[in-house]
């Protein structure tokens, strides 16, 4: 799945190139590979074709400068993708790779919930501060606010909720479909999981501010 992040908005001039690396070119590499080369096992021929995600992901710091979660996170289930091939030789497992951290990752993310600071918190700074030092210290300081240490802390509930949701949606698609319908479907799955999280989050924070605001005027 292709980082997608809060403040890029969604557009088509930024959705096509996902479509192409993250579906398109899979699908078709996966499509040839175990066409012109029958010797070679659907999990190997799955890690081939998982090199575009990667390389959507690599323009996508690239562009950003900046290497945050959600990109780690993408980028090491991939990683986690090519080892569980050579150990396993399961496509279908293959197929779950990133859904192996995402899992992970929203285990932690409802852990956090006991944390000083929750998990959203976190990622919330690094997506909307680009790591400048003054706009951390002023993002920061939104943690003294009436009622903002609930915000995090609910966003944190339904963001770690939603993964996994979304990780049980991929097992079951990866129960029910064939491999080229998963590289299809996959990633328009993860898509859509992640908008709906982001759709959520930004309104239930503007509503959160307004609430805010109107509590101080």
């Amino acid at each position: 799945m292709g980082v997608v992040r809060s403040d890029e908005g969604f557009n088509i001039r930024r959705v096509l190139p996902m479509l192409v690396l993250d579906v398109a070119c899979p699908y078709l590499t996966y499509h040839y590979l175990i066409r012109f080369a029958p010797a070679m096992s659907p999990a190997l021929a799955l890690v081939l074709s998982g090199t575009f995600p990667v390389l959507a992901n690599v323009l996508s710091l690239m562009r950003s400068r900046t290497l945050d979660i959600i990109g780690v996170v993408v980028l090491v289930g991939i990683g986690v993708g090519a080892v569980t091939a050579f150990m396993s030789g399961d496509a279908r497992m293959v197929l779950l790779r990133e859904s192996f951290v995402t899992g992970a990752l929203a285990i932690v993310c409802l852990a956090s919930l006991w944390w000083p600071r929750p998990l959203l918190f976190f990622i919330g700074r690094d997506f909307s501060t680009g790591h400048d030092p003054a706009r951390v210290a002023q993002f920061n300081a939104l943690w003294e606010l009436p009622g903002a240490r609930r915000t995090f802390r609910v966003m944190t509930a339904v963001r770690g909720a939603g993964w996994i949701a979304g990780v049980a949606i991929k097992i079951a698609l990866v129960l029910t479909l064939s491999i080229p319908q998963v590289l299809v479907v996959g990633p328009i799955e993860s898509w859509g999981i992640t908008a709906a999280l982001i759709w959520w989050t930004l309104r239930y924070a503007r509503d959160a501010r307004a609430r805010r605001q109107g509590a101080q005027a």
